[in-house]
């Protein structure tokens, strides 16, 4: 949970073409107690009309684990003095995939974080969780050099579990490191944002401005907003190119988390996002974001 997932759920929770059903935070950028305080704190500042199930996810755990606190700040968030929030319940992962497993709707999973919550449930509800419409994962870096030398931090974080998953079988779309790079902040859409007088716009600007000036990935005063775009892979599909791969992922050694493309036999396989319509994407970013008071939130 830091600042990329905030604009994440941000802007799923602003989509009428979503039906937000849960949250459930995952070890990654920050600690998982920090995470899950992490999302309390952001439906506190955006006062949803519904507010969605909260979960308390998983961590990971072993030698060589980096987080992200340098580009979000200690608390994920961007240090901005955001309070905390007790007004939201918080139940166990296993209780919140029972509840929505066990029943007939059909599910799409947007997994923004470490892959190690979706390997769990596959392992607990393996039958259950064949009927998942769609996952679509933020993570991996195909062709391109990665955040964590090889690898992309999401998959670095947890590459066994992610190697579980991409070898799973279900219908998985994956938003690599390739395509999101593509899509930056600058200081010029934090100023927009700012001055929207919307409740996300106003909690954004406040949540940016620590990673617009320490994030190096895409130089000063810019902002790679990944995980915003495997939400908006499934609310706007027209302004993505897929290419149909198998991924194997490293799951130990010095390139432990690097994701390996390869041909997929026989019309098998992921869709891997290869590329984005930047400029749309952005301006329909924004324009969600900052029109909050359309959608009743």
């Amino acid at each position: 949970m830091g600042v990329d997932d905030a604009v994440a759920i941000a802007l799923a929770l602003l989509s009428r073409e979503l039906d937000v059903r849960a949250l459930v935070s995952v070890g990654g950028n920050v600690d998982l107690d920090q995470a899950t305080r992490n999302i309390a704190r952001q439906l506190a500042a955006m006062r949803p009309a519904t507010l969605p199930m909260v979960g308390r996810g998983l961590d990971q755990h072993g030698p060589g684990l980096t987080d992200a606190r340098h580009v979000f700040g200690a608390d994920g968030l961007g240090e901005c003095g955001l309070p905390d929030s007790d007004a939201i319940e918080v139940r166990e992962l296993d209780d919140v995939y029972g509840e929505f497993l066990a029943g007939g709707d059909e599910l799409t999973i947007v997994a923004i974080g470490p892959l190690t919550n979706v390997a769990h449930a596959l392992a607990r509800y393996s039958d259950a969780m064949r009927r998942v419409r769609h996952l679509v994962i933020m993570g991996g870096a195909l062709w391109c050099k990665g955040n964590v030398g090889a690898a992309e931090f999401n998959i670095h974080r947890d590459p066994a579990s992610a190697a579980a998953v991409f070898a799973s079988g279900l219908p998985i779309s994956v938003v690599p490191l390739d395509a999101t790079r593509f899509v930056t902040f600058d200081e010029s859409h934090l100023a927009h944002l700012a001055a929207s007088e919307s409740r996300a716009g106003e909690f954004l600007a406040r949540v940016m401005a620590y990673p617009m000036q320490h994030s190096t990935e895409a130089g000063p005063g810019r902002f790679v907003i990944h995980d915003a775009l495997a939400v908006g892979a499934c609310i706007w599909p027209e302004l993505f190119v897929r290419t149909r791969l198998a991924i194997d992922v490293v799951t130990a050694g010095a390139d432990a988390g690097r994701t390996r493309p390869r041909l997929a036999p026989g019309g098998a396989g992921i869709d891997a996002i290869s590329g984005v319509n930047a400029t749309d994407f952005l301006e329909n970013l924004l324009e969600r974001l900052c029109q909050q008071r359309e959608f009743g939130v």
